[in-house]
């Protein structure tokens, strides 16, 4: 399964923690672990590009964590971008995804 925790302070990401494996099928044509994985590519990608500097990322396998060390307004709308497109995907495929949302 994979495991996806939101965490928000004051309705603000404060950090995003995914990890596992959906396990739909073998290993390589799993969509929907490939579809978590193209929306955090995507996030990942955007963050750098837009908003350098302002998070630190541990990408393992298995295990991607943003966790944001300078907020902004276009870094907020990243990450809220990217919650919207998880929840999608929850919505399709709740036997394989579980979101958790923190309000620290």
């Amino acid at each position: 399964m994979i495991k996806i925790i939101i965490n928000k302070t004051e309705q603000k990401f404060i950090k995003i923690e995914i990890t596992g494996h959906a396990k739909t099928a073998e290993y390589g044509k799993d969509l929907v672990c490939a579809a978590i994985t193209g929306i955090t590519t995507g996030g990942l990608n955007a963050i750098d590009q837009i908003k350098p500097e302002s998070c630190e990322f541990i990408i393992n396998e298995g295990l991607v964590t943003i966790t944001v060390i300078n907020n902004s307004s276009d870094l907020q709308v990243i990450l809220q971008t990217m919650y919207y497109q998880f929840l999608t995907i929850y919505q399709q495929y709740q036997e394989f995804i579980s979101i958790k949302e923190v309000e620290k």
